[in-house]
């Protein structure tokens, strides 16, 4: 199950191209169950973050986050989207897939920062950083694969069409050139994020066996 982790952002100067400019990254830091999260939302609303772990009898068990905005098209409370890729344009939740818990497929962190250019320089915003293995030529999971990291910020739009009013959009994503066995492991060289101190690869460099 996803725990939180400490994280290290490196500046916009050294991130690797693909990558979103943003500096002062801070974790989010989430529990199993309910969270109520201040300053999550545009404008510096309250959002609640629900985290749940989905089991499967095996090691396909996932953790997932359904997050609850602001007002949306009369109701008090809004459902977040996510639009990540795949065959949904917008999906009302996001999971990990930590597969064996050594070996993880896919990893996510809800994160703050701020932007050091564009509009956006300087101002606070929310986010979403995930990893996942991309498929190893061995077709065994979690072998030595590269990684995509991808980054989505909070926007929201009181107007917004085919998508809801608070929605995590795609700002950037790296596919790393060196192989992995676990997201973590690509996250921190990607990110800049800390591994956690119950990391449980085998080793820090690859995760490999």
């Amino acid at each position: 199950m996803l725990r939180a982790a400490g994280l290290l952002f490196l500046a916009a100067a050294t991130a690797p191209a693909g990558a979103p400019p943003v500096t002062g990254l801070k974790p989010i830091v989430l529990h199993p169950g309910i969270n109520r999260v201040p300053g999550f939302l545009a404008g510096g609303g309250t959002a609640t973050i629900v985290q749940a772990w989905r089991g499967n009898g095996n090691a396909h068990g996932y953790t997932v986050w359904t997050v609850l905005g602001g007002p949306s098209e009369g109701s008090r409370v809004g459902l977040v989207g996510f639009e990540t890729p795949g065959a949904e344009p917008v999906r009302d939740t996001i999971r990990d897939e930590p597969f064996d818990g050594e070996r993880v497929l896919g990893a996510v962190q809800f994160a703050t920062g701020q932007f050091a250019t564009g509009r956006l320089r300087g101002r606070p915003v929310t986010l979403v950083i995930t990893a996942d293995l991309n498929q190893a030529a061995s077709g065994v999971l979690a072998d030595h694969a590269t990684a995509t990291v991808r980054w989505y910020r909070l926007d929201h739009a009181a107007d917004a069409f085919g998508r809801p009013t608070d929605d995590f959009l795609p700002i950037g994503s790296v596919t790393t050139t060196k192989r992995y066995c676990n997201a973590w492991l690509a996250m921190r060289d990607v990110a800049g994020i800390r591994l956690r101190g119950d990391f449980a690869g085998p080793n820090r460099v690859d995760g490999c066996f």
